[in-house]
Order: C-alpha cells, then structure tokens, then sequence
C-alpha cells in the first residue's frame, strides 16, 4: 500500500462527508478524428508521480443521446484528490455516425491505448490501471477487461497495448441481452431497440458478434473485479423485476459465474440507492465506487 493511498482509505472509512474534491480543469485530449474521440485527462496537483490511472466510461444506455463525460467529472475530481490521474473517456454509441458495431468498440479500444503515448508526456503509471464504468459503461469496462481474450480476427479487437490491474463495475449489467428487454410495463429496457446497431445485424443472426460483446462469454477475465451495485440491480436470483422494474429478464449471476471460473470479485450492494447515485458526490454509492477504486490501486 502506498503512502499517499493510506490516508484517503482512513478517511473514507470514517466519513463520506469528509471527502476532498480536486476542481482543476481536465485537458482534452483527442484519440481520433472523430468529434467524439477524446478523454478527459486530469493529474494529481502533487508533483510526485508516477500516478496510477482510472479509466472512467460513462453510462447512457449504450445511445448517443444519454451520457457524456460530464457524467463522470465529480469522481474524476474525488479520485484525482486522492493521487489517481483519471482518464475520463468519451466515444460513439448508438445513434452517432459509425457508433455502434464496430466503431464504438473501436473508439473504447483505441482511448485506452492512447495512455502509452500520454504516459511518455505524463506521469502515468501504466502497471496500475484501473477500468470504471458506470451504467452502459460497465459492460463497455467489463468488454474492455476482455479485450485481449477475443479471436485476432475479430473486427472490434484491435491490437491491445496495455494492461489492466481491474475492474470497477457500477451498477452495471453486462450481459448485453437486457438491452432489448422489456420491463413490467412492456418497454424496451432503453426504449429503442439498441442490441441489433452493437451487434451488426439481428442478434439471433450474429452469434459471433454477440459473443464478442458479451464479457460473461470469456470469463475467467484474470484481473480483480469490484462490483457494485444497488439492491434494486443486485440479487439477481430468485429472478425478479430489476432496476425499478426496466427489465423482468432472468439475469445470470455474474459475480458467481465469475468466482466459479477462477476470479476473485468483491460485490458491495448500496441498499436502495438510486441509479444516479453512483455518479453523485456525497452519496453512499458515489462513495462505495470511490472505495473500490482506492482497494484495487492500493496493493
């Protein structure tokens, strides 16, 4: 454990109302030509350095028009408090020009292996990198977990260039079936069809695809995993109307599927919490993320 982590892991256990904020102004930085690749980079004002790194993936229900790194900025400023430099990442989903299969794939793969060239022009620690996705971006942080498993042929692969140390996954599903289920009430789960535009193709017809989209499919993932998640998302078991009954799919059990293969997971459930929480300061979810981030970089 560091000397810089241990402090922070004492009062966060003390307080949630404790916690220091960073409001430096993040740089932008572009990973590609299109408007929506770049991230959002921000350093500890300490000039120690190296600083290990979160990537943190907004939600949004997989569509243009939901989410933004805008989402993820008050975390960034926690973490960024804490001596973790934050890579807040930004890229096409369904609906943006190209988003979908296999371009917002594409876009998550090459912002990640941007950090190589920033770690040359920034203090970055690349053998501590953490994922954070919330929302839709856990399962775009669980497929980036998963990445290097994928055929060489796959389309949405890549040539992966880093490593990471883990996971945090909030309030995610990531089984990219519950995209296109339907709640108690008979709406879609994102209320468009989403699940056909990320797979290429009517999903029973793009068994391939759908494989490569899906994390569960290439457990064990062979890097430590934090989930959490609200009791209205978590247990899945007996089946029941999940997230305030957006879907009435019989959901896998990921942290058990995942231990049974050979990972270790941690799962700390947020009673009751609210969706958005996770993404709000002084909020016990916001917190609870916050402290899986600061777990995972500390040993």
């Amino acid at each position: 454990m560091t000397h810089r982590l241990l402090p922070v892991l004492l009062v966060l256990a003390c307080s949630v109302a404790a916690m220091s904020v960073h409001s430096a102004e993040p740089t932008t930085i572009k990973y590609g030509m299109e408007p929506t690749s770049f991230g959002e980079l921000q350093l500890p004002d300490s000039k120690a350095g190296p600083f290990p790194v979160a990537v943190l993936i907004h939600g949004g229900c997989w569509r243009s028009d939901r989410g933004s790194t805008a989402s993820f900025r008050a975390m960034a400023n926690a973490l960024v408090a804490d001596g973790i430099a934050t890579w807040n990442i930004e890229f096409r989903r369904v609906g943006h020009d190209g988003g979908g299969w296999p371009g917002t794939f594409l876009d998550l793969g090459k912002a990640v292996d941007l950090l190589p060239k920033l770690s040359r022009e920034h203090p970055l620690d690349l053998s501590r990198i953490v994922l954070v996705g919330h929302s839709s971006g856990g399962h775009f942080a669980a497929w980036l977990a998963t990445r290097k498993r994928l055929p060489k042929t796959s389309a949405i692969r890549g040539e992966p260039t880093v490593d990471f140390r883990g996971v945090v996954l909030a309030d995610a599903f990531i089984d990219p079936l519950v995209i296109d289920s339907r709640g108690v009430d008979g709406s879609l789960y994102c209320d468009d069809p989403v699940l056909e535009r990320l797979v290429g193709g009517r999903p029973e017809a793009r068994a391939q695809q759908l494989r490569e989209i899906s994390p569960i499919a290439w457990l064990p993932w062979s890097l430590r995993q934090d989930y959490v998640v609200s009791s209205r998302r978590y247990p899945v078991t007996p089946p029941r109307p999940l997230a305030d009954g957006r879907t009435t799919m019989a959901m896998p059990d990921y942290p058990a599927l995942a231990r049974a293969a050979g990972d270790a997971v941690s799962v700390d459930i947020v009673e009751d919490a609210d969706h958005g929480d996770f993404t709000k300061a002084e909020t016990e979810a916001f917190a609870a993320v916050r402290r899986a981030v600061l777990r995972q970089l500390a040993k």
